[in-house]
């Protein structure tokens, strides 16, 4: 393991190596809780996307609709 991590921002934040196992398994456990963090958050903006995508596509539909009604009842 390394003494540093570097980030995309070029900052470092020191990271202490385990001394021991308990350590190491801490140091897994809490970087997959991060991990899991970072995809839930993740998932629930893709998801407030793509309910967004399908409020505008019910708008465009409704929208389709209205506009066939109109030419519709201007026909002869």
């Amino acid at each position: 393991m390394t003494n540093s991590t570097t980030l995309a921002n070029n900052q470092e934040y020191p990271i202490r190596e385990p001394q021991n196992a308990q350590e190491f398994v801490n140091l897994v456990q809490h970087t997959i809780g991060q991990i899991q963090d970072k995809f839930g958050q993740m998932s629930d903006s893709i998801m407030a996307k793509i309910d967004d995508v399908g409020k505008r596509i019910d708008d465009l539909e409704r929208n389709i609709s209205h506009i066939i009604s109109q030419t519709n009842a201007q026909l002869p």
